[in-house]
């Protein structure tokens, strides 16, 4: 066994337009950039953003380097979570930043308040908070059974 130790896990995702992105970063998100790195070209290899106590990196889409944004690949097949005191708040933030609604926030039978939006760069954000805590009978047990 492996005695080596998972220190962090910061997604990095790529995107056509990075400065358009960082500003919707810091605009939804509060998102703070700590560090940029730029390969000799001037292309920007990736951003270092500080999401509340999170990291994100942001980098250009290179195809060369087989680093596709998703509107380059037809969509985003993941879904970033932010847990969140405040869903809502969130949620009108990047609205007004330019975020479309796929789910509104509300209450669900899991005991969170959740959302999700797209970014414009074609990016997948859930926006929760905990509410309850449910055993998994309990949450099993309100689940709806259609889905």
């Amino acid at each position: 066994m492996s005695t080596s130790r998972v220190l962090g896990l910061a997604p990095h995702l790529f995107v056509q337009d990075v400065e358009g992105a960082l500003a919707f970063y810091r605009k939804a998100f509060g998102a703070v950039e700590l560090f940029r790195n730029r390969l000799p070209t001037g292309v920007i290899l990736f951003v270092e953003l500080a999401v509340g106590e999170a990291r994100l990196l942001v980098s250009e889409e290179i195809p060369q380097l087989n680093a596709l944004a998703p509107p380059t690949v037809g969509g985003c097949p993941m879904l970033l979570t932010l847990e969140t005191e405040d869903p809502d708040d969130l949620a009108r933030r990047a609205v007004f930043a330019g975020a479309e609604v796929e789910a509104p926030v509300e209450e669900l039978f899991f005991g969170e308040r959740y959302g999700r939006v797209r970014d414009p760069f074609g990016h997948r954000w859930a926006l929760t908070t905990k509410r309850e805590l449910f055993t998994p009978e309990d949450i099993d047990a309100r689940a709806p059974r259609e889905v």
